[in-house]
């Protein structure tokens, strides 16, 4: 059995996370092609290892990394025209998006034998993607991630095995609600720091080293979007869409009360209503 690096490896959604780790991967000399929603003509720097057919894309590559938005986006790389689950082919789908992990459970068992699904979902942003020193979280038998683990050291500094697949998302999805919930909570300070006659960037270098230190707040000026309003498309609108796979995850039976579903209400509102952050200040 080949060993994966010497396997040919495809990507698919190079946004701000799926291109950088493509990039990574060619200049460490791997055999990797990239597939988006969009077409060629948006991807002229990594023009020689695009394939604009996802027909041909998935029929090239037998390991897939999905780095795309949403559930809605995974059904159609999965089960859409010329999707993945059509191929009779061996292949496995490496799932670095972060979903709701009761959808997960549903795609594996739609997924044909012949494709093998990991839950992969990678913690970081766009900075650490660019830089290789992303955090993965697994969900798969350890017999296949000791499979993938080489190819992910070359994407990420921590690789964490979880337990069986499903199990690498359900804790990147605890993982993301509280970190949004240090986004809202870093910027809201931020935006009323001058009422108290505290200048942004001090109130900054003083939570970096007292109990109020976040990755947020820590790494502010090198998030590429740190500044961004709330929008449904992109990264605020995505921690919208990880906090609500957080609440679509709790088991009925796991106690919330209505302190705690007010919290989880709020949150969301925080998000889609986050205070402005201007660099400026």
């Amino acid at each position: 059995m080949k060993k994966i690096l010497e396997k040919k490896i495809g990507i698919i959604g190079c946004g701000t996370m799926g291109l950088p780790m493509l990039k990574v991967l060619k200049k460490k000399n791997v055999d990797v092609t990239g597939h988006d929603i969009k077409n060629k003509s948006n991807f002229k720097k990594i023009k020689n290892c695009f394939i604009e057919n996802k027909f041909s894309f998935f029929r090239q590559n037998e390991i897939i990394i999905s780095a795309v938005r949403d559930i809605k986006q995974t059904l159609e790389i999965c089960e859409g025209k010329n999707g993945l689950f059509q191929f009779k082919e061996k292949k496995i789908l490496i799932i670095s998006s972060t979903l709701s992990p009761l959808f997960l459970k549903k795609l594996k068992s739609k997924a044909p034998k012949n494709i093998s699904l990991i839950d992969a979902p990678m913690s970081g942003a766009p900075m650490s993607a660019k830089n290789a020193s992303l955090t993965f979280m697994i969900g798969c038998s350890k017999k296949q991630f000791e499979f993938i683990l080489p190819l992910l050291k070359i994407l990420g500094k921590q690789i964490k095995y979880i337990g069986p697949f499903g199990q690498g998302m359900s804790v990147k999805v605890l993982n993301n609600f509280v970190a949004s919930c240090t986004v809202v909570a870093v910027r809201n300070v931020l935006s009323k720091s001058n009422s108290f006659g505290i200048k942004p960037k001090q109130l900054l270098d003083v939570l970096k080293d007292s109990s109020g230190q976040t990755w947020f707040g820590n790494n502010l000026n090198g998030i590429d979007w740190a500044k961004e309003d709330y929008d449904k498309d992109n990264t605020i609108g995505i921690l919208e869409k990880d906090v609500n796979s957080f609440l679509d995850g709790i088991n009925k039976n796991t106690p919330n009360n209505l302190g705690m579903q007010n919290f989880q209400k709020a949150l969301i509102k925080g998000l889609q209503n986050i205070p402005p952050y201007r660099k400026k200040n």
